[in-house]
């Protein structure tokens, strides 16, 4: 008996029977691959967070800020520590006067805990809530991200396999995995820009596949970006990237109607960012220049003395150099402090920072070494029950941490490059619509490591490594969908609203590339 073919999207033609090679079959078309590779990476990221026991991320003293948005304190478990040592997963309703809410930090963080809460107690965990709750969570968003993208791949079977397995290395691996029962607003970034990726993969499909993908890319976008206020310059590159898509409104013709859903879905993701900003706690409006003042800029100078007369403080202020706000004896703690806190502005910062070019260029070189670190050192991964010692970090699945910390910082520099070759090769049509929209968001990602790096840069310039989890995760995935591009975009004809197609369409159609 001989399967026949069913389109060049459904079964291959190939002897039937049972073993490996039906199942493999059985896997070909778009639809069955979608939530096989769903399914398969949902598990695989549960088997990597949860055996042989539960990993997570230790608080380094900002979780009480996101956790009050429940009303929830850390239960600290016997022998454990309360910040750096152990991950404490189990959390209690906070005591009166416990939360300030002045101090607790928005963002869509507190979206995916107000999700997670009842998950907690459905799945049986002790205490009000507990931070494993969240990672279930996350796993069924990696899920969800993996069946949008793996039904977008075209090509041979192994092919897409192969690029499922890649993404999967950098998605699930140790540098991200630990934030998922974590008490950190990192978590809803990762996740953000995994479901944006996924949701993009669409935008060289049919009509119904791209407003499947702008849905699923919009939302991970304003999940990314509302975060933390870090995120929203990434809505500068999720936003560009939606200016090239096309998506067909009935019958209507013309670029401006194609572009219409794009542009309202790039407003709300601007609109986002703006929020994201003007939501930020009002005391960080303080403390994130004052850490870029003493910590990024004096810090980074061969004569401090000067250069903080340069910004507008007393001479002697040098003293405060390479300290940030939390240390003992910090800056803010000078008798001088009101006199000089208006110069805490990135405005003040700004423009001394064109004026002294070195001190500028200084900066994000420091940042390149944290980056290539790959994920903060003094953070533990294990609660205290596993018998590990404090500030032991897991490292079940580390292969790109691991390259990161080989390359160095070079793999940024060739992922830059590759966002470059990137805007050339959407700028030709790569092929085929799926390859040209792989490109695009190959160029949105590099885009997004690029404007992240710059931000945890000059933004707050402490923790830079954690800071910059967002640029590390972009690198990873970039070069992913250039491999995917290269292999798994179907040289079918151009999609609806994008490169006009060889051949002359009846006047009135709308053309429509095969999904």
């Amino acid at each position: 008996m001989i399967i026949r073919d069913v389109g060049k999207d459904g079964f291959r033609p190939g002897p039937a029977g049972r073993g490996p090679g039906r199942f493999f079959r059985l896997l070909d078309p778009w639809w069955a691959f979608g939530p096989f590779a769903g399914a398969a990476a949902g598990t695989l990221t549960a088997v990597r967070l949860f055996l042989p026991g539960p990993v997570g991320l230790a608080d380094n003293g900002d979780g009480p800020q996101r956790m009050c948005a429940l009303n929830l304190v850390a239960r600290v478990d016997p022998d454990s520590v309360p910040w750096f040592g152990f991950v404490n997963f189990g959390y209690v309703q906070a005591p009166p006067g416990a939360c300030d809410p002045a101090l607790t930090y928005p963002g869509s963080g507190q979206w995916l805990l107000r999700i997670a809460h009842p998950l907690s107690h459905l799945l049986g965990l002790p205490g009000e809530f507990d931070l494993r709750a969240l990672a279930v969570l996350f796993c069924a968003v990696v899920a969800l991200a993996f069946t949008v993208f793996g039904a977008a791949l075209r090509g041979r079977l192994p092919a897409r396999l192969l690029v499922c397995a890649l993404l999967f290395l950098v998605a699930g691996d140790s540098a991200f995995a630990g934030y998922a029962a974590s008490p950190f607003s990192e978590l809803a970034g990762l996740a953000g820009i995994l479901l944006a990726t996924a949701g993009a993969s669409h935008f060289g499909g049919r009509t119904w596949a791209r407003l499947a993908g702008l849905l699923v890319f919009t939302g991970g976008a304003v999940l990314a970006v509302a975060s933390k206020t870090q995120a929203a310059t990434m809505a500068v590159p999720f936003a560009a990237l939606l200016l090239t898509v096309g998506i067909p409104l009935g019958r209507a013709r013309g670029a401006l109607a194609r572009r219409v859903l794009p542009l309202l879905a790039a407003a709300v993701i601007g609109c986002t960012g703006v929020l994201t900003l003007s939501g930020q706690a009002g005391e960080l409006r303080e403390i994130n220049p004052t850490e870029v003042v003493f910590v990024g800029v004096l810090g980074h100078s061969d004569d401090p003395a000067a250069d903080a007369v340069a910004l507008g403080l007393p001479a002697d202020f040098a003293q405060y150099a390479g300290r940030s706000w939390w240390v003992p004896e910090p800056p803010q703690d000078d008798p001088r402090w009101p006199e000089v806190r208006d110069r805490m502005t990135y405005g003040n910062i700004a423009g001394f920072l064109l004026r002294h070019p070195v001190v500028a260029t200084r900066i994000p070189l420091a940042a390149l070494g944290d980056f290539a670190a790959a994920r903060p050192g003094y953070l533990g991964s294990y609660p205290v029950a596993a018998g590990h010692p404090s500030m032991a970090q897991e490292s079940r699945l580390a292969l790109y941490s691991s390259l990161l910390r080989y390359v160095g910082s070079a793999l940024l520099f060739v992922v830059l490059g590759l966002g470059v070759v990137g805007v050339r090769w959407w700028r030709t049509g790569a092929g085929s619509p799926r390859r040209r929209a792989l490109a695009g968001m190959t160029v949105c990602l590099a885009g997004v490591s690029l404007v992240q790096f710059l931000t945890a840069a000059y933004g707050e310039s402490i923790e830079n490594t954690k800071h910059l989890v967002y640029a590390i995760l972009a690198t990873g995935l970039a070069p992913v969908l250039a491999v995917a591009a290269a292999v798994c975009g179907s040289p079918a004809g151009p999609a609806s609203g994008e490169v006009p197609a060889p051949r002359q369409e009846p006047e009135g159609a709308v053309p429509v590339a095969a999904d």
